[in-house]
């Protein structure tokens, strides 16, 4: 398949068009979708890590009950480190029930890289309010434990979640792209198929090209209608070849003998000889119907034109098939006779357009009339080197034919040098 025509300068193709819009599209659809993923994983999390606060509060109330009763500020301390030592969460304040503070742990902080700041910042961000529980003793409450909850898990989700999307963007790019590359191929080979078939009808005027069906509903569409149009550029393509050349034909033959005209021998003539030089010879007949005005006088100008038309089918059979005959006159006929092997040959041809004349013309009026011929013979370069030296030798033999008598063939008579030159 032909390759569509370079891009404009300045202009993308379309490949690269459909694979860039293709892309765009599968990124923004990866990115929402991993957005959503991690947005709802982000919330799932959020609230079990409210719930394991609060949960976490009620086990530190229960386990810190006793010491707060006694007012054991280093029980207190020792419990709290036992039970949320190996939890999310930041920090634990304990109060009496006067609102007075029993005891503050805080988890050691690793700020390393402001990892510390960060968690601080997420947990501000999730966990805005402490979990707070009642420490009861007996049905009545005898202090609060309140829970900070720590950005310790958060951070890590994040960093795991970020790092897992990293991780499947890249196969999942590679895959969109190869999808992507696909789809644009087969929208692109379709047009690339109508472009090769545009570019030929365009330049070589080749319509007989088709387009082959697409699989794309619009796109065959757009074949048919394509294909349609070359069909007529194709029939108005003939037209106009069949046009021109019944013009030219009419510009260069004879309407009523279908001979060729004055104009054209005369072209003809000039370019053979100027083609040929010295190398081969050629011969010219110039042929005149004797006593053609009395035909039109007595029989009429229907009848002398039946008489033309045969003499030109006469005049053709006697001739080889690359030889040309033309009416150049009313009637008068010329004949150039190339290439020529020798003069015998010209003069067998002469006679035998004689003898082809002896045989009457049938009419449709019923007469039958006789035609005989003056020719007058001149050889190229015997006697003339240009066209228009060679026809005024041709002219003279022919008059001097008839005045001989009539119904016969005269050569012309040798060229001087400066004739020939």
């Amino acid at each position: 398949m032909s390759p569509m025509p370079p891009a404009t300068p300045g202009k993308m193709p379309l490949g690269l068009v459909l694979h860039r819009a293709n892309m765009r599209l599968a990124l923004l659809a990866l990115t929402m979708a991993g957005t959503s993923i991690f947005l709802v994983g982000l919330i799932a999390l959020r609230v079990y890590m409210i719930d394991n606060l609060v949960l976490s509060a009620h086990g530190v109330a229960y386990g810190v009950e006793a010491a707060v009763v006694f007012n054991d500020r280093e029980a207190i301390d020792e419990s709290i480190a036992k039970m949320v030592a190996n939890r999310p969460i930041s920090s634990v304040r304990i109060f009496d029930r006067d609102g007075n503070e029993l005891a503050h742990w805080r988890r050691p902080e690793d700020d390393s890289w402001g990892r510390a700041k960060v968690e601080r910042l997420l947990a501000d961000m999730l966990f805005p309010a402490p979990a707070t529980v009642q420490i009861e003793h007996d049905g009545r409450a005898v202090g609060t434990v309140r829970l900070y909850g720590s950005g310790q898990d958060m951070l890590i989700y994040l960093l795991i979640g970020i790092g897992c999307g990293v991780f499947c963007l890249l196969p999942s790019g590679l895959i969109a792209s190869r999808f992507s590359r696909q789809a644009s191929k087969e929208i692109i080979e379709p047009l690339q198929h109508l472009a090769a078939v545009a570019a030929k009808a365009r330049r070589e005027r080749q319509f007989g090209h088709r387009a082959t069906p697409m699989a794309i509903a619009e796109l065959d569409a757009l074949r048919d209608d394509f294909n349609a149009l070359l069909e007529e550029l194709a029939t108005w393509q003939t037209q106009m070849v069949s046009h021109n050349a019944s013009l030219t034909h009419q510009a260069n033959h004879d309407p009523l003998t279908e001979l060729a005209n004055r104009a054209y021998f005369d072209a003809r003539l000039a370019a053979e000889l100027s083609d040929r030089g010295c190398a081969a010879r050629a011969a010219l007949f110039f042929i005149d119907t004797d006593h053609f005005k009395d035909i039109n006088d007595e029989l009429g100008h229907e009848a002398g034109d039946a008489v033309l038309r045969t003499i030109a089918r006469r005049l053709r059979s006697q001739v080889r098939e690359g030889d040309l005959v033309a009416r150049i006159g009313g009637d008068e006929f010329a004949v150039l006779l190339t290439p020529l092997a020798n003069i015998s040959q010209a003069s067998r041809i002469a006679a035998g357009m004689l003898d082809t004349m002896k045989e009457p013309i049938a009419l449709p009026t019923g007469k039958s009339p006789t035609v005989s011929f003056s020719i007058g013979i001149a050889f190229y370069p015997d006697h003339a080197r240009d066209s228009a030296s060679l026809m005024k030798k041709a002219d003279e033999a022919m008059y001097q034919s008839k005045r001989a008598g009539r119904g016969t063939y005269l050569v012309a008579s040798a060229a001087t040098p400066s004739e020939k030159s």
